[in-house]
């Protein structure tokens, strides 16, 4: 059908014809094969230029040689090629010509595509792709400048099976490419895998945005100034061991070529959380005073956060790493509940990787093998968060198992970029220089038991599936029984470098792993054991037991056959080992880094020893029960003792002052019923 004169099709100029296909890396056939045709107004060229297109675009359905994919130089397997939509090149040429490049055509650069190479092998102030005739295309979804590179899912604007056979670019008013559609994933359609397909867009924001973040940029640098190497060391030497997300080595080698290239959230995170164990930096090697750091910690987080709202518009790799350490910032010196921002924020985290398409599966996806396996990683960090965020604030995870495609860790993904090549040595102390093999073990085992809490959680923590498995009491019991025994072969099958009693085998230890076990030829391991992956596993067990002995009401305490009742000694039992870990804690042990989620986790410990305590049914019990209450009381109040820093006391206060308010209250609201209970902002505990 004609275009009527109403809405014209647009043409470009002759000056632009041919140079919109050669910036794609396409070749033109208008302006290579045929001589450039005279301008003629819009007007005057609508109707025949449409009849034409259709013409041709009856041509290409007729035809199905005419949509075939390019084979790429160097892949055994076909690639689909880039196509591009201009709409009446002034030729005359049919659509057919117009959607694909002749197959004898290689691609030019592009921006988005590169020959692939590993990360470490790449000069930073070397172009970001090359593409040679000898490799396959490889896509980057990250090394893009000035470009972003969105996951469209099956529900975005357009049908990704009509993608893969047309698409066109996006253009703006002066005939500027806006928005690029690339495909990275050809699909399976024996297996139901579709094509994959992201927009690649050109990073343009307000101006005031750009403002902001320069702004927040350069505040942060000058807070910490001179200090910031120094902080950077103390991250990867205290943080990065327990919490495995940061990409070191890009990091390392992007810091030392231009800090001023990672966004500023992620520095002003790092900066923050390193400045923590400012306490542990030793003297400079001249004897002079390592200085104090002169910003208040707040300050420097909220110039973070502030620049992390502008960064959302273009997120990437390093803005979820940021996304995941903002997360954890230290709390409020008086927080005794876990912030609803935390959850709030968790959000946000989700929001991001699933926006840069890190929930789907990239194995077969033509991108670099360095860019799969730190995708994979920082989903399944995405996925730790997301579950304990939920927890601790007792919601629903946003993060559900039909939500997600990506595959499960393997040993390539946790050493990925760990090791660093010896000119970036002096930015980090020895432990940092090489790979971890137990910071990796560490951090598999915990998405291992993240997967367990997981199922625990979906099944009997969410409104809906409580009151469903409740009316069913057998097979939930049936259920819960079956999660008991993953758990109890997750402890039982542990790596011994991430146990905690290989760990009292080391003569001093933190929380990051251990020092005497003989590592791989060309691994170390650092001299810190497991106490958050522990405490993390009683945190579960918790939940566990509570879901097991529910409904966990007074009238069950007489009941012989109530699963209260029948489940108790096993909880006692159990809980024993909890008390002994507590114990063993020791003053280094306490001051090093518990990741974000430790405070939470040792509140729902400390709660469920009220727990125990308070159904406790028999005399024996009561003494049981009491005695784990007790040991856990003496174990808190020799921590707080040694808790002289921030971080320490806001990781013991919220529990000890549960314990405390316990002892202080309960024999009051056992003898008069629960109207003593004190009011929210009363200053006197009622009588």
């Amino acid at each position: 059908m004609a275009q009527s004169e109403e809405s014209p099709v647009r043409y470009l100029s002759p000056e632009k014809n041919g140079k919109f296909c050669r910036s794609r890396g396409l070749c033109c056939r208008s302006a290579d094969d045929d001589p450039p045709q005279p301008f003629e107004p819009e007007t005057g060229r609508s109707t025949q230029s449409a009849s034409s297109l259709t013409e041709a675009m009856e041509q290409s359905t007729a035809s199905s040689t005419a949509m075939q994919p390019m084979s790429l130089p160097g892949s055994s397997s076909p690639a689909r090629a880039r196509s591009t939509h201009l709409a009446g090149a002034g030729t005359g040429a049919g659509a057919a010509d117009i959607l694909l490049p002749p197959a004898q055509c290689i691609p030019e650069e592009g921006p988005w595509t590169r020959s692939e190479t590993s990360p470490a092998t790449i000069s930073l102030d070397s172009p970001a792709y090359a593409v040679t005739t000898n490799n396959p295309l490889i896509y980057t979804l990250e090394d893009n400048k000035n470009r972003t590179a969105h996951n469209m899912g099956l529900c975005a604007e357009q049908d990704t099976d009509l993608l893969e056979s047309f698409r066109s670019v996006i253009m703006n008013e002066q005939d500027g490419v806006s928005a690029d559609i690339i495909q990275i994933g050809v699909g399976d359609p024996k297996r139901s895998i579709p094509p994959v397909h992201f927009n690649l867009l050109h990073d343009e924001f307000q101006p005031a945005d750009d403002r902001a973040k320069a702004r927040a940029s350069e505040t942060i640098e000058t807070m910490v100034d001179p200090h910031g190497p120094a902080l950077v060391c103390l991250f990867f030497q205290h943080v990065h061991p327990v919490y495995h997300i940061v990409s070191k080595n890009r990091f390392l080698q992007l810091y030392a070529a231009d800090r001023f290239q990672i966004p500023a959230s992620l520095r002003g995170a790092i900066y923050g959380i390193g400045s923590m164990f400012w306490q542990h930096l030793p003297k400079q090697a001249s004897g002079e005073e390592k200085g104090t750091l002169q910003f208040d910690l707040h300050d420097l987080f909220e110039e973070a956060h502030s620049s992390l709202q502008r960064e959302f518009h273009a997120p990437n790799l390093w803005k979820l790493q940021a996304c995941l350490l903002l997360l954890y910032e230290r709390p409020a010196d008086n927080a005794t509940i876990e912030t609803p921002r935390t959850w709030i924020l968790s959000a946000h985290t989700v929001a991001c990787a699933q926006m840069i398409g890190l929930h789907r599966d990239s194995t077969d996806w033509n991108i670099a093998p360095w860019e799969k396996k730190l995708r994979k990683r920082l989903w399944w960090a995405t996925y730790n968060a997301d579950i304990w965020s939920s927890v601790c604030h007792g919601n629903p995870p946003l993060i559900y198992p039909g939500s997600f495609t990506t595959t499960e860790l393997d040993g390539e993904c946790l050493v990925f970029d760990e090791d660093l090549p010896v000119e970036f040595h002096h930015l980090v102390d020895n432990s940092s220089k090489g790979v971890d093999v137990s910071t990796g073990a560490r951090f598999e085992q915990m998405i291992k038991l993240d997967r367990i809490l997981h199922r625990l959680i979906d099944s009997y923590y969410s409104d809906a599936c409580h009151a469903a498995s409740m009316a069913q009491p057998l097979r939930r019991e049936e259920d819960l029984l079956d999660i008991h025994t993953k758990l109890e072969e997750w402890a039982s099958m542990m790596p011994q470098c991430t146990t905690m009693a290989f760990s009292q085998q080391s003569p001093s230890y933190n929380n990051n792993g251990m020092a005497s076990m003989k590592p791989y030829p060309g691994h170390t391991f650092s001299t810190y054991p497991p106490a958050p992956l522990n405490l993390s596993f009683f945190a579960v067990q918790a939940l566990l037991y509570r879901a097991l002995m529910s409904p966990a009401k007074m009238s069950a305490k007489s009941e012989p056959t109530s699963s209260l009742r029948r489940h108790f000694p096993h909880a006692i039992t159990s809980f024993q080992k909890f008390t002994q870990f507590m114990s063993g804690i020791t003053q280094p042990c306490l001051k090093a880094y518990w990741g974000g989620h430790a405070r939470s986790q040792l509140t729902l410990c400390g709660n469920f020893l009220i727990y125990l305590f308070l159904l406790a049914s028999t005399p024996s019990q009561v003494h049981a029960a009491f005695g784990l209450l007790e040991s856990f009381h003496e174990s808190l109040q020799r921590l707080r003792g040694w808790a002289d820093d921030d971080a320490s006391l806001a990781l013991v206060r919220p529990v000890a002052l549960r314990i405390d308010s316990f002892f202080i209250q309960a024999a009051r609201i056992m003898r008069t019923g629960m109207e003593s209970r004190v009011r929210v902002g009363s200053d006197l505990v009622a009588s």
